[in-house]
């Protein structure tokens, strides 16, 4: 965002983010000589395709292109935009467009490509983009145009086989629809309105694929429980306006009440993003004890929280007194936009109640829980890495025959990047592992207990490669169909929890189990697997793999721990 004395311009993404963030800026205002402006900033936050889309241009089109990627000044970079455009420069690199401070809007462009027409060079915008953008599955409704880097300008495109992925890029658009009004504020845009896309998907060969959209088709759906049509399809531009209005609106709002002369317009709801924005601490002590910040199993939208809101009730002691029977007829059709809307809000409410009592976990059942018992019992976790290739098998061995022995782990482990082929060969390892450590025993009373369905549909997709029916692999995959027991089945059908039924949840609440680990879980566990492999020094690398093997070790002492506690229970 950019400011001027009492005047403001609003950047391309403000109309595609959180409007509190807009708010905050402009309700507290430092000196217009001391903010940062993002037009410059976000040339230093390029991820590395953004920079791979950039060298290829750059080296495809050498004598075509004007970079002003690296101008750190504004009124410079856009100065030399001008010149660039007016010039007709087919490929133009880090434009910042001249400020529309009537419209208040400004932006920087990552792309400008020449349209093919007329005399008076005229322009499109474009923007990289590190995530895919077109779906496997073609939709009936709406075909973007296509190429690649190679041949990147709309006149060499073509129709895609793909459909564009409107209802989770959205943003994407609406940022186009505001950098194409920013080129006809300053008379270069195109004549028909259309954008680029250069998100990560590839078409062969042939590199990144080059997405083009008409920022004039309707194809963006959004709701109102007000029209008679709830689900109505919007153009991006349109779209645009109508978010892009109500920043100006809180900003101005903003501005009048950093004067004390208007209330504040946007309140905040916790979103997944809120953590990662420079405002979540003005935001947090807002948000105290309110629902979309406590509640987050299962949380409810913003639209859901804001209906609530007007409804009077906001806090989780709101949530905990409401009678849900009553507040349904009024809610329901308020929230259609969302499937399950009714028990979304059930859950929710039954959260709230717990969370306002102090419960964390809620039994369902009484009287004592009917597990399956063995002479020995052994508890099972895999680990897999990123790619979802199992690197560590672990096991924990309770022989509760003798009660004065305590349980004791085995690990089967291979810390280096596996190929299918290493997977393979590591899981028969562990199934070899096992299946003489059972045939030793001088008992047929054994179970293997898992947490959740991972572990067998993990041992299925391996076992389903391996030929010989003589191989470890395979006879474990057939042992595990009569002796492997699943204990989250089990928990499920007799808890309520208010933040879920994880392991980790059920375990720390009923079974008083802690992890040594201050982070432990699974997806951190895949970045210590790649420090394991890849540090730069033997010490990190060991020290990545003592700290995997104490978090499976510990996960499988969870499940025991969990599993000795609910048959303590009566």
């Amino acid at each position: 965002m950019t400011l001027h004395p009492r005047v403001f311009a609003l950047d391309q993404y403000a109309a595609t983010t959180c409007p509190v963030k807009t708010q905050n800026t402009f309700g507290s205002l430092t000196p217009p000589d001391e903010l940062i402006d993002t037009r410059v900033v976000e040339w230093f936050r390029q991820s590395a395709h953004h920079t791979h889309v950039l060298r290829f241009l750059r080296r495809r089109y050498a004598n075509e292109i004007c970079d002003l990627s690296g101008i750190t000044d504004p009124e410079q970079c856009t100065t030399e935009a001008i010149a660039a455009m007016t010039a007709g420069v087919p490929i133009i690199i880090g434009a910042c467009l001249p400020v529309d401070w009537e419209n208040h809007r400004c932006g920087t462009v990552d792309i400008l490509f020449k349209a093919d027409e007329g005399d008076t060079p005229t322009y499109y915008p474009a923007i990289i983009k590190d995530h895919l953008v077109l779906a496997s599955t073609s939709r009936q409704d709406h075909h973007p145009l296509a190429t690649n880097l190679s041949h990147p300008f709309l006149s060499q495109a073509h129709p895609s086989k793909h459909s564009f992925r409107v209802d989770s890029r959205s943003a994407n658009l609406l940022q186009l629809a505001h950098l194409w009004l920013l080129l006809s504020f300053s008379g270069f845009a195109a004549k028909e309105a259309w954008g680029a896309v250069i998100g990560t998907d590839q078409e062969d060969s042939k590199g990144a694929v080059v997405t083009w959209v008409n920022l004039n088709d309707k194809q963006i759906r959004a709701f109102s429980y007000t029209s008679t049509h709830q689900w109505k399809k919007y153009s991006p531009l349109s779209r645009y306006l109508h978010e892009h209005r109500f920043r100006v609106r809180v900003a101005t709002r903003a501005l009048a009440h950093h004067d004390g002369d208007q209330k504040l317009v946007a309140s905040p709801v916790h979103i997944p993003e809120c953590e990662e924005c420079d405002w979540w601490t003005e935001c947090q002590w807002l948000l105290e004890n309110d629902i979309s910040l406590r509640i987050e199993r299962s949380p409810l939208d913003a639209r859901e929280i804001m209906t609530l809101r007007s409804m009077g009730v906001s806090t989780i002691t709101d949530l905990a007194a409401i009678d849900v029977e009553v507040l349904l007829p009024e809610y329901l059709p308020r929230v259609a936009h969302r499937a399950g809307a009714e028990t979304r809000l059930r859950l929710a409410a039954r959260r709230g109640r717990l969370l306002e009592a102090g419960i964390s976990l809620e039994r369902l059942t009484t009287g004592v829980l009917d597990l399956p018992e063995a002479e020995v019992e052994i508890d099972l976790d895999i680990e897999t890495s990123s790619n979802n290739h199992a690197y560590l098998w672990g096991f924990l061995i309770d022989d509760r025959r003798n009660p004065h022995e305590k349980p004791w782990y085995h690990a089967v482990s291979k810390f280096e990047s596996l190929t299918h082929a290493k997977e393979l060969d590591l899981a028969e390892q562990a199934a070899t592992w096992l299946k003489g450590f059972i045939e030793s025993l001088d008992t047929s009373s054994v179970l293997v207990w898992h947490y959740s369905h991972y572990e067998i549909s993990t041992l299925q997709r391996l076992a389903q490669h391996k030929q010989n029916k003589s191989d470890a692999l395979t006879w474990l995959a057939d042992y595990a169909s009569t002796s492997f027991v699943d204990l989250l089945p089990l928990v499920t059908s007799n808890f309520f929890g208010v933040d879920g039924l994880g392991l980790k949840t059920v375990a720390a609440v009923g079974a008083g189990f802690s992890w040594r680990d201050p982070e432990p879980s699974g997806l951190n566990s895949q970045f210590w697997f790649l420090d394991a492999i890849r540090a730069p020094t033997p010490e990190i690398q060991q020290g990545a793999r003592d700290r995997i093997l104490r978090y499976n070790e510990d996960d499988v002492r969870a499940t025991w721990a969990l599993r000795r506690w609910l048959r303590s229970l009566t």
